[in-house]
């Protein structure tokens, strides 16, 4: 009889199980690399996915990246690294319950931010820099995420799971170790309406880039008129002492294959109220070009890029990028050629020609169209996808 009720468990069990979907995907790059990795490198990554449906239509599902490297120690570019087994490590981790109108989400997830469309990427990047992961702040690994969507409207609220290394002692075994201490910080809102011809949104954070002291508020309105799309913002920021109001609009207009670009926004900052960039994109069956230019509290940088498809799965990118920041003065000029073959494959060459103000290479040149995040020196690259 105890076998029989055991075995009927064990069958209860599978039968949950083969409920549930669990899938298995991957990703693969050997490559060599002649500054940034002063040889030969790889990178092997596993996608884990899971999901299960639960009663009155909520689902429950999760996601794991593990990835295999073979571990380059780029502090000391001249010394060579052991290869063996590589150096394992998990990302992007995310829990998820969710129905046709709510998502929570906990792990490694976007903040509400991410969700907020402003003015511009570059202005709202470098006037407000809000955090739109929870992995930016600090070194917090996971945060929570709240989204709902009705009709033509839509909200997120999202907090960090904030470890400040004031969490009571506890043991692991080895010896004391301080716990983090598992408080909700951070919080952003997010709340937007899609009226056909006219979006709304309003975004709220009361610790802007990781500054409890410090918070903003914003407001954008944007539409279509006369063939134009037009965005307005205006963002209030108070850092506890001072108590600032911005403004800015955005407009972009198509012009056949060309679409002209341009935003300004003003903030004061330092005395240097004023930002501003223009923008041309052109696209015309395989040629595509994009440039642009701006200027933030007086920093300078312009980019120009042009792309060729060839056919047959050939694709040629060249550009060159010059900013100044606050941190550094850096140039890129850069080349790339692309060669799909098939079923996910695809064989990469790329020269860059990177100088930053610390003299240090990259592995994160982002190219103008953002379609690639190249190494500085030369690359030759076989990717795979599985």
């Amino acid at each position: 009889m105890k076998n029989i009720l055991l075995s009927s468990a064990a069958i209860a069990l599978l039968a949950g199980a083969a409920s549930a979907e669990v899938t298995w995907s991957g990703d693969a790059e050997i490559g060599y690399n002649d500054d940034y990795h002063d040889g030969t490198y790889y990178d092997v990554g596993l996608t884990i996915g899971m999901s299960q449906e639960l009663n009155n239509g909520w689902t429950v599902s999760g996601s794991l990246d593990v990835d295999l490297t073979n571990g380059v120690d780029i502090t000391d570019l001249d010394e060579s690294s052991a290869y063996g087994q590589g150096v394992v490590e998990t990302s992007d981790w995310v829990l998820t319950l969710s129905n046709d109108m709510f998502t929570l989400s906990f792990g490694d997830v976007d903040t509400a931010y991410a969700s907020f469309s402003g003015v511009s990427d570059l202005y709202d990047n470098d006037l407000f820099a809000p955090n739109d992961e929870a992995a930016d702040y600090g070194d917090s690994s996971a945060g929570v995420l709240v989204s709902a969507e009705y009709g033509q409207f839509e909200a997120a609220v999202s907090f960090v799971v904030e470890d400040d290394g004031e969490g009571e002692d506890a043991t692991d075994g080895l010896g004391a170790v301080d716990t983090a201490d598992g408080d909700l910080d951070n919080a952003q809102v997010y709340l937007g309406a899609d009226f056909g011809m006219m979006t709304a949104g309003v975004f709220y954070d009361d610790a802007l880039g990781g500054d409890d002291d410090a918070s903003l508020t914003a407001l954008t309105l944007g539409g279509s008129f006369g063939g134009a799309d037009i965005t307005f913002s205006v963002a209030n920021v108070d850092d506890g002492t001072d108590d600032e109001t911005g403004y800015g609009i955005e407009v972009s207009y198509p012009v056949g294959p060309v679409t002209l670009g341009a935003y300004y926004g003003s903030y004061d900052a330092g005395g240097d109220d004023d930002m501003y960039g223009v923008s041309v994109d052109y696209a015309d069956g395989p040629i595509t070009v994009a440039a642009y230019y701006e200027e933030v509290f007086g920093e300078e940088e312009y980019g120009i890029e042009g792309i060729y498809d060839f056919g047959m799965g050939l694709v040629v990118t060249a550009g060159y990028v010059d900013g100044d920041d606050i941190d550094d003065d850096d140039f890129a000029g850069y080349v790339v050629a692309e060669y799909d073959l098939g079923g996910g494959a695809s064989f990469l060459a790329s020269y860059v020609d990177y100088t930053s103000y610390t003299g240090a290479a990259t592995d994160d040149m982002d190219t103008v169209g953002g379609g690639y995040e190249l190494f500085a020196g030369a690359t030759m690259a076989l990717s795979f996808e599985f």
